[in-house]
């Protein structure tokens, strides 16, 4: 019983510190060789394209734990890169369902994926 109770405790310290560690990546794919100068700004375009020409510099993918951690991961890389903006494609948010403690099952959530496109705005002409 008293073994029982050891692990329960020591599975709700792992679950507190990777939720407060914000466990998770990013990584950009480039879709040509093509680079650009850091910004220190960037755009997040949730679902919606952006209403003015672009091109794209290539994918990002997020993991993280939140969704502001992830919009937080996508602007980072976007003005690491050079972008002006990410226009988020998709997101996965979901449950885990294999946890070994059943009565853990509620507080154990995958990390949210997320892949969007970096892009860079074209130049119009009364921007010359």
């Amino acid at each position: 019983m008293e073994n029982r109770y050891v692990n329960r405790s020591l599975s709700l310290t792992v679950v507190a510190l990777l939720l407060l560690l914000g466990c998770g990546s990013t990584k950009f794919v480039p879709s040509s060789s093509n680079t650009y100068s850091p910004t220190s700004g960037a755009v997040i375009y949730y679902w919606d394209k952006p209403g003015r020409p672009y091109t794209e510099m290539g994918t990002i993918e997020v993991k993280a734990q939140t969704e502001k951690g992830m919009l937080e991961r996508f602007k980072q890389k976007a003005m690491e890169i050079g972008a002006d903006g990410v226009f988020i494609k998709s997101v996965e948010n979901k449950l885990r369902s294999d946890t070994e403690d059943a009565d853990l099952w509620f507080l154990v959530k995958a990390p949210i994926r997320a892949e969007g496109v970096a892009i860079k705005f074209k130049e119009t002409s009364f921007e010359k």
